[in-house]
Parts: structure tokens; sequence; C-alpha cells
């Protein structure tokens, strides 16, 4: 994989991650730019980078400060994603699909498009840091 880029934000807990998860996604939008990937892989790695970095930081960082680090390589028609926080464990990909999102605040799609979007994801728990890695065509 020739071409990567890394994207690094450190959010409080007391903090608005609002920034940082725009910065995440002009830092995907930037990467895709550079490359000519079709318009559909450019929308869903938008989608997905937005989900899973908002998941990370307002769910895993709600009790403590949260670390997050993004690492996009691009490798002819996919994308690899690769994304660490040092929040508490949680593994999407053991996570029950939701059936539909919640009716208050739409919560849960982020999970189904990792689920029905990714291909060869893998999940760990290491140095108490989760790292979700994935490819995305």
């Amino acid at each position: 994989m020739a071409h990567r880029r890394r994207f690094s934000a450190f959010v409080t807990k007391d903090s608005n991650p609002g920034s940082a998860i725009r910065h995440a996604l002009q830092f995907a939008r930037d990467f895709m730019a550079q490359h000519s990937f079709e318009p559909r892989l450019q929308v869903k790695l938008a989608i997905l980078v937005e989900e899973l970095v908002t998941n990370a930081l307002c769910h895993g960082g709600r009790s403590q400060d949260i670390s997050l680090s993004m690492e996009l390589g691009a490798a002819e028609s996919a994308v690899r994603v690769e994304i660490k926080d040092d929040g508490p464990p949680f593994d999407p990909l053991s996570a029950a699909p939701i059936t539909e999102p919640d009716p208050m605040t739409g919560g849960g799609i982020g999970l189904a498009i990792v689920h029905a979007w990714a291909e060869s994801p893998t999940y760990m728990w290491q140095s108490d840091q989760n790292t979700l890695a994935l490819m995305l065509r």
C-alpha cells in the first residue's frame, strides 16, 4: 500500500468532539481527492469515517479523555481504514447489528454501515487500545 496518510485527534471528556469529527471527515475527503477513486467509494468512505470517529469520540469519550488516530491507505480500487482509540474496549464487529435506528436519535446506523460495507474487518484490543481495520471498495 504505497499511499498512506495518518490523522490524529485528542478530545477531553468535557469538550465537544464536533471539531475533531469535522477534521477527520475533511482529512478523508482530502485523501480521496489525491486519488482517482470512483465517486461511490468517496461517499462511502466519508460516511464510514464520520460514523466511526463519531462513535469513538462521542460514546467512547463520555467518561474520559480520548485519543484517536486514523490511517487511510490506497490500494487500486480500495481504501484500507485503520482507526485506533484509547477509549473503553468496544468491538463493533461482535456488536449485534441493529434492526432499525433509534427513533429519537437515529443512533445505531454506524454499526450497520460497518457490518454492510467492511471487507476483511478485524478488531483488536491491545495495549489499552481499540484497533479496527477494514477494507472499503
